[in-house]
């Protein structure tokens, strides 16, 4: 008798997964039946907004939805709900009144058909303008600060200053806001053992704490010229300014030993008469000494350093 029983049991479950399965073939063909009609209903799409006008800034917690009624089938309106297709809006011919800039449906309805698919058809906007969250703004260029930590290698150095490309960007946004921007920096960046020349590309610092503030460039390039340089010792003849009529000027000594620095191509160039340095006798502080001064030195030396900078003198009566 239990055995009668459980055979009984096991063909009640049989027919219960085979109804079952019935009725899940039946749903989905109901649903796949329906989800291929045609309906009229709204839908959300996403805004991508392009050509703003310079003058203009879009608010960037602005709505980037837009609600319209369509013909389409159910696939069509469930994946839409899943995910609203994106539509571009072009704001180069924007309207403005009384402060508020708009496009009138015609308009966005001209582009969002030149968009959507052939399957699916735009009944309606739900208002006969859409405005837009923009609002007129201010420019300035601003000076880019190179955020660089340079450490060179033994008997290198930079010559010259860094270069920045561009060395200054154009900004946009409120003017109270880019009022408060004097220069913007470079994200840090390190340079460890440098001796030869380098190129880096680097961003440029967010703004996004001063407001709503748009740079019109992201990144910049940053170099330099590295040169390998050396030291070579000059004897140079002092000469005499200002020295009162009658009477001659001798120091003590007449020349002095100056030091330069410059790279190691360029030393094999330089000569003597490359510098002139001088006493004058109208900046006389004290009547035992002059003090001696570099008149005259190449231009794109690194240094020049004067191994003493005061001399005895004698003033003699021609």
């Amino acid at each position: 008798m239990s055995s009668i029983k459980r055979a009984l049991g096991k063909l009640n479950q049989r027919k219960l997964k085979v109804f079952l399965l019935f009725l899940l073939c039946s749903f989905l063909a109901w649903a796949i039946s329906k989800l291929s009609e045609v309906y009229e209903s709204r839908a959300n799409f996403r805004i991508v907004h392009q050509n703003i006008p310079d003058s203009l800034l879009l608010n960037r917690n602005s709505s980037r939805l837009l609600t319209a009624k369509i013909k389409a089938s159910g696939f069509q309106f469930l994946g839409y709900s899943l995910s609203p297709k994106s539509i571009v809006l072009d704001l180069g011919g924007v309207l403005e009144q009384e402060g508020e800039y708009f496009l009138t449906a015609n308009t966005v309805k001209n582009q969002m058909e030149r968009q959507l698919p052939n399957s699916v058809s735009l009944i309606e906007l739900d208002a006969p303008i859409f405005y837009t969250d923009l609002y007129r703004v201010d420019f300035k260029h601003v000076p880019v600060l190179p955020k660089i930590s340079l450490q060179l290698a033994q008997n290198h150095l930079l010559k010259g200053p860094l270069k920045v490309n561009p060395d200054s960007i154009r900004i946009r946004g409120p003017k109270k806001f880019i009022s408060k921007v004097k220069e913007i920096s470079t994200v840090p960046f390190e340079l460890n053992e440098v001796s030869a020349n380098f190129s880096r590309e680097l961003a440029l610092e967010s703004l996004d704490s001063l407001g709503n503030i748009v740079i019109d460039t992201k990144k910049v390039t940053v170099s330099g010229e590295v040169v390998r340089f050396s030291e070579k010792e000059f004897v140079i003849g002092i000469k005499t300014r200002h020295v009162p009529e009658g009477f001659r000027l001798r120091t003590f000594p007449d020349h002095i030993t100056i030091v330069c620095k410059a790279g190691i191509e360029q030393l094999k160039d330089l000569k003597t008469t490359d510098f002139e340095v001088f006493v004058d006798y109208d900046a006389l502080v004290d009547k035992k000494y002059l003090f001696i001064e570099l008149e005259k030195k190449p231009d794109d030396v690194f240094s020049v350093r004067l191994l003493q900078n005061r001399v005895e003198f004698v003033l003699e009566k021609i």
